[in-house]
Parts: structure tokens; sequence; C-alpha cells
């Protein structure tokens, strides 16, 4: 695995965790980080090609127009009519294949070398080195031979540094992938390739999760999509009657349980029946002997006397 943690106590890379395996000293949060080398040599490797022709073929351009633009100045259209019409293009042409093998011839002098990539919480830091350093690799580089003065003369297979290169997350504004080669391009300002990252098959997932962490959720940085960290769900909204949206979701689990008979509304009376009409004399029952009529005052009167 490419990922590790740097132990300060004692000065080396240790597995990633919380604590030191060596020294038990208790790591930082910043410790941790993906490093990997790869071994190169830039006649075969294309960045090294695309950083020369950066600047060989915008170089090559503004001479070319110079040119016209002095050839019309002096002579007008027809001037650089003629300049067309005759040996300059083919001139220009084979210019620009004598550079591209003088280019090619450098870096072949160049031989291979060494570079060390490390991706961690701060940004991205690149440093190359060259084994086994001599004048003539110097030289093909554009460095001084001065620098040999650096090396351990006692050193078995010496190694000497020639440049690094760093890259803060904050100034990174546009990354592009190239999984065929296994390489992170890093831009800034979003037209200009600061550091590309040739990563080997078992540190691409590791440098990749670095940049999902560190600028999946920066919306002024051009990602591709799949390193884009997908936003956090924000809580529902409470619904307009005040019901919280807890009590919201729980409604179909409601509706969901059986329904109860609807207790009796007791706020009704029971219906009564009527009071029997008492202003109606009852019914006697007709036992065969008629009913007297009621003696007048006067008789009923007699007949009490009689009886004292």
């Amino acid at each position: 695995m490419a990922r590790t943690a740097y132990c300060k106590k004692c000065n080396r890379e240790v597995p990633p965790g919380d604590i030191c395996p060596i020294c038990g000293t208790k790591l930082a949060r910043t410790a941790t980080h993906a490093a990997w080398v790869v071994e190169r040599r830039p006649a075969a490797d294309w960045m090294c090609w695309n950083a020369v022709m950066r600047w060989l073929v915008p170089a090559a351009g503004a001479v070319l127009i110079l040119a016209l633009v002095l050839e019309g100045l002096t002579g007008g259209a027809e001037a650089v009519e003629r300049l067309f019409r005759g040996a300059f293009p083919l001139t220009v042409l084979a210019l620009l294949g004598a550079m591209v093998l003088l280019v090619l011839a450098v870096l072949l002098l160049q031989g291979k070398e060494l570079m060390d990539y490390v991706v961690d919480s701060r940004g991205v830091h690149v440093t190359r080195y060259l084994p086994e350093p001599n004048a003539r690799k110097l030289l093909a580089r554009g460095k001084s031979p001065a620098l040999l003065n650096r090396l351990d003369p006692e050193a078995e297979h010496p190694v000497l540094r020639l440049e690094e290169r760093d890259l803060a997350w904050k100034d990174v504004a546009r990354v592009q992938l190239w999984p065929e080669k296994c390489y992170l391009l890093f831009y800034a300002p979003a037209w200009w390739l600061r550091i590309p990252v040739r990563c080997t098959p078992f540190s691409w997932e590791d440098a990749l999760s670095y940049v999902r962490e560190k600028l999946g959720r920066k919306k002024t940085v051009e990602l591709p999509e799949h390193l884009r960290t997908p936003a956090e769900k924000k809580p529902a909204a409470r619904r307009r009657t005040g019901e919280p949206a807890r009590v919201a979701a729980r409604a179909p689990e409601r509706q969901a349980q059986p329904e109860r008979p609807a207790p009796p509304d007791w706020t009704e009376e029971p219906e009564r029946s009527a009071p029997p009409d008492w202003t109606e004399e009852p019914e006697r029952p007709e036992d065969g002997v008629p009913e007297a009529d009621p003696p007048e005052n006067g008789e009923a009167g007699e007949q009490m006397k009689m009886e004292f």
C-alpha cells in the first residue's frame, strides 16, 4: 500500500495508525500520506516531451509570425506571397525537424531518473533524483557539474537530488485523469499543467482518495464526475401545519394499522317512548251489567240523610 505515516521521532515511514509501532509515539493526524517512487526515462516519457513542446512550439510560432510581419512591412502582400511560394515553408519544416532531433538527443543523454511522489494533507510534492550522476547527465539537464560535490564519496550507489516541486490543494484549479498511463494531471491555473503525477497500480486508488477528500467538495475546481463527493442530504423541512418531519415520516405506519370501530357517541340521547295520555278515560271491562247513571245532587243528598 502507498498510504503510510511518518514518525518524526523515528525519522522513518511506519504503517498508518494512531501510535508508532516502533517507538510508541502518538502520530499526528497529518502524518498519514501516500508516497511512492517511479523510475522514468525522459526520452520515453510523454510528459517530458510535453514540457519541452510547451516552450518550443510557441517560440517557433512567434519566430514565424515575426518573419511574416517584417516581410509584409518591407514588401507588402506580394512579398509575403512570394515567401510562401519559395523555399520558406520547407525551411521551416526542416528547422522544426532538426530541433526535434536535438531534443531527442538531449533526452537520451539524460539517462534515467527517479521521481518521488508524496500526496498528503497539504498538497502534492514531487522530488526528482538522479541516480549514478555524472557531468554528462547534469549538463544534459542544464545543471552545473559542481553539484557532484554534494555526493557522499563513500556511498556505493550515489543519488543526487535535482529539484523539488510543491502544489498546495488551495492552488489547484483543475484535475484530469489519464488512467491508461496512471497519470494524475494537476493544473494551476486551469489552462497550465503544473504537476503531472505518475502513479503505480498500487498507489492509484490511494492518490484518488486523497484528491476526492481534499477537492471533491470544491465547486471552483474542475474535476471528473467520479472524483466529486456527493452532497449530504439535508433534513426534510417541516410541514406547513407545524407537524415535525419525523411525525410526517411515520404517517404511513399509522395508516397501515387496522382500523378500529368508532366509539359510540354519548352526546345523542336515546329515543324514549311517549308518556301515556291521561286525559282519556281508560276502558272498563264489560261484565254484562249496565252502568248506572250518576245521581243528581239532590238525590244524593237525600240518600245520605236516610242513611244517617
